[in-house]
């Protein structure tokens, strides 16, 4: 792709719902950026440091993984293409009752801020989309793609929007970050377990203009 370095006032970025032949494209932007789970405990102090600040996924997946999202009516995942068709970062949104259901299932002990907070995660009558995945090509980062990426989709969703944040064992400050900046609200608090490890949940929620 030759010089890498984007100037949003002078390119066009393409946001649009992925077709399977993203799928390569799209794994590559979650490996550039994974930590896998087996290795929290073999990172030194240094390299904690960097990864709270800059950022980081959690979840191992290979390819058919994203094949069979892109393939399911209830998910979305929305992905940013330069000019020339190359995929510098992407989204993936859950709607499925089924897939929210899971989520509500990892939830331990929850603290909520607010009775509404609780009712959104908690009770199986209301309806929230959830943000898995969101991941940028480390040469794109700080550039405004995720926020793209996310107004798209936002503006397509009659639903409110959760996002859950790794707190322990790794804080993961730069996604704290990001979504502060694009509307979440911290509103609750969770245990959990991921792979035989003990997980704290920072639970944000974009309420997506619902009162």
């Amino acid at each position: 792709m030759g010089d890498k370095k984007l100037d949003l006032q002078k390119t066009n970025i393409i946001v649009q719902i992925a077709n399977i032949n993203d799928v390569s494209g799209i794994h590559n932007a979650l490996k550039q950026n994974l930590i896998e789970i087996r290795d929290f405990n073999k990172i030194t102090k240094e390299q904690r440091v960097v990864l709270e600040e800059k950022g980081f996924l959690r979840k191992e997946v290979d390819k058919n993984y994203y094949s069979n999202l892109i393939k399911n009516p209830h998910i979305d995942i929305y992905v940013a293409k330069t000019e020339n068709g190359d995929i510098i970062g992407f989204a993936s949104i859950h709607k499925n009752i089924g897939d929210v259901r899971k989520v509500r299932d990892v939830l331990g002990n929850l603290d909520a801020k607010n009775e509404k907070a609780r009712e959104l995660l908690l009770d199986d009558v209301k309806e929230f989309a959830y943000l898995d995945q969101i991941s940028i090509l480390p040469e794109y980062q700080r550039k405004g793609i995720g926020t793209i990426i996310f107004n798209k989709a936002l503006s397509e969703l009659k639903t409110p929007i959760v996002a859950f944040i790794v707190e322990v064992p790794l804080k993961n400050k730069a996604s704290i970050y990001w979504h502060e900046r694009n509307g979440f609200i911290l509103e609750a608090i969770s245990d959990g377990e991921y792979k035989g490890k003990t997980f704290k949940f920072l639970i944000y929620i974009n309420w997506n203009k619902v009162t």
